[in-house]
């Protein structure tokens, strides 16, 4: 068996490794108790996280379509390592925020090199159809490996509040191994004089020039954004509302475990009710989650928070798969990465304003007001997608 037909399994282990976040529960203690950080600040380090990535996001995509998707994704293994390993170091604000850049860096290198690489290697083989169950498999494996390492997130944090980041590094050094092992494909390199005009008119046309691609990106940011956006507010939420911190760790493997369903059910459900019936349902889970959210004063509130990580599961597969077939075949990281760079510069300016309202004025006014606009949103994005899914319909149907 060739090394390019193996891809598909070792990019879901790798996902699965990389998604070994021994950190991810316990970073608001971490950052609060250890560090030091208010909650507002809290945001704001991870809108330069998200700045960052943002800032390398399209480059990385380009530049991954360049060298090739194996070693982009050799370079961002590497790069995260040295990141996390920073992170361990830490002992201050600056340090945390270098070690955010460098993982930014690295992060927005994998972003659209591992779904370029799993498309490109299940099409050699002539199994373009797979894409999505391939995707969804990738997912869940990933979210149940997150969801793992949280249930032990708080045990590693009580023995030393620095082995979770030790972990993580020591993680990071595996799939860097794994990495190392992937095939790269056989791909049809355009002959490119002028790198610059080649990423204008790469986003010239996604944006401005191809309808059906702007609805598909646009749709996916915003459900993106409105699942992603609690996430670092949940762990203060819950204990607020009186969960003890040994809660914290489960919480957040219960997430991640959902987001793992969302992902198994994702092509089950584009089968039974359609693209558009399965993301119509993305956006009322969006709507009940947040407002169970808001309304909420008890600790179980925050199964409602759950809703919200379903949505992020069941989304993906589907619309990812409609953006690689869309996707022109020597661009396809670069297009990926252009709608991760939109998410990332939305959160950039949403998530330090969500933080300030947290500060100032408790969860529940900023969960309303943050929900009403992320409903808004994923609302009027579903539209255009519908809008545009049905011309598409009606040029493709014969005419008398």
């Amino acid at each position: 068996m060739s090394s390019v037909q193996q891809n598909p399994w070792r990019i879901c282990v790798y996902h699965g490794v990389q998604s070994l976040m021994f950190p991810a529960a316990i970073f608001p203690l971490f950052w609060t108790q250890d560090i030091g950080m208010s909650v507002a600040t809290m945001m704001a380090v991870q809108g330069a996280f998200s700045l960052s990535i943002a800032l390398f996001e399209f480059p990385s995509g380009y530049i991954a379509d360049r060298l090739g998707h194996r070693r982009a994704l050799v370079i961002a293994s590497f790069c995260i390592l040295i990141g996390w390993v920073l992170y361990a170091l830490a002992r201050g604000l600056w340090t945390v925020l270098l070690a955010e850049l460098v993982l930014g860096v690295g992060f927005s290198l994998v972003s659209g090199a591992d779904s370029a690489l799993l498309f490109d290697s299940l099409r050699e083989q002539g199994k373009e159809h797979e894409f999505a169950r391939w995707y969804g498999r990738m997912r869940s494996i990933a979210q149940i490996a997150s969801g793992s390492a949280a249930l032990a997130a708080g045990f590693l944090y009580a023995r030393w509040s620095r082995l979770p980041f030790a972990m993580e590094a020591a993680a990071w050094a595996l799939a860097a191994g794994i990495a190392l092992r992937f095939g790269e494909t056989r791909r049809a390199e355009p002959k490119v004089e002028d790198h610059l005009g080649r990423m204008r008119a790469i986003v010239r046309d996604a944006l401005l020039e191809r309808a059906d691609f702007r609805a598909v990106l646009l749709l996916g940011v915003a459900l993106a954004l409105a699942s992603y956006l609690p996430t670092w507010l949940m762990a203060l939420y819950a204990t607020e509302a009186g969960a003890p911190v040994a809660w914290i760790g489960p919480m957040w493997a219960v997430a991640s475990f959902t987001t793992a369903l969302g992902s198994m059910l994702s092509e089950r459900a584009g089968r039974r009710l359609g693209m558009t019936g399965t993301l119509l349902a993305c956006v009322v889970l969006v709507a009940a989650g947040y407002l169970g959210l808001a309304l909420s004063r008890h600790v179980l509130g925050v199964a409602f928070y759950f809703l919200l990580t379903l949505v992020r599961g069941l989304h993906m597969p589907l619309l990812h798969h409609e953006e690689q077939r869309l996707a022109p075949d020597g661009d396809r990281a670069s297009c990926v990465s252009l709608r991760s760079f939109l998410f990332r510069l939305a959160f950039v300016l949403l998530g330090p304003v969500v933080g300030m309202g947290v500060d100032r004025y408790g969860h529940r006014p900023v969960l309303w007001a943050s929900g009403a606009l992320l409903v808004a949103l994923t609302s009027a994005a579903f539209g255009l997608f519908v809008a545009r899914a049905a011309r598409r319909d009606e040029a493709r149907a014969p005419r008398c």
